[in-house]
């Protein structure tokens, strides 16, 4: 039986969970007719995924605005509420000569703060105070004498998330 897409009315030969042209999960059968039963399934995963896309742009957006800092106490803020820790990772690897430890270690860092702060804007925090850093860094050997060697970069912050006194 053909299926109908309701929003862009593309045709398909069968059931399918979501129109490959548009994404929506709504179908019509080729006599008009919207068929619910396999496709209502579909149709909450859908929503369900978008909600959390949704969630998601909106911690990043509010992970912009995060006050950062080493210190645990910094002078001018008074700390409503622990929120609890945080912490972000990243690792970043290379080949030689593709780029420089310096490069990969920036690279590295800035993803790790960023999933810091993601972390702290999920629990709804202001700042992250008394941030610490760690590092580890990995070179790799030649393989097969062919002088393929490689190095890696790997950050983890950790602190404590908190609410500020407004």
């Amino acid at each position: 039986m053909e299926k109908k897409c309701k929003d862009c009315k593309a045709v398909y030969p069968g059931p399918l969970p979501m129109c490959l042209k548009c994404g929506c999960v709504d179908f019509f059968d080729f006599d008009g007719e919207w068929e619910a039963g396999a496709d209502e399934r579909s149709r909450r995963a859908l929503e369900a995924t978008k909600k959390e896309e949704e969630e998601a742009r909106e911690f990043l957006e509010k992970s912009k605005n995060l006050f950062c800092s080493t210190i645990e106490n910094p002078e001018g803020m008074e700390i409503f509420e622990s929120m609890g820790l945080v912490f972000g990772n990243s690792s970043v690897q290379a080949f030689w000569g593709l780029s420089t430890q310096a490069n990969r270690l920036t690279r590295a860092y800035e993803a790790a703060l960023l999933n810091l702060k993601f972390n702290a804007a999920q629990l709804g925090a202001d700042a992250v105070v008394g941030i610490r850093f760690a590092l580890n860094n990995s070179q790799g050997s030649k393989a097969l004498d062919i002088g393929l060697a490689g190095s890696s970069e790997a950050v983890m912050l950790l602190g404590t998330a908190v609410v500020l006194k407004k």
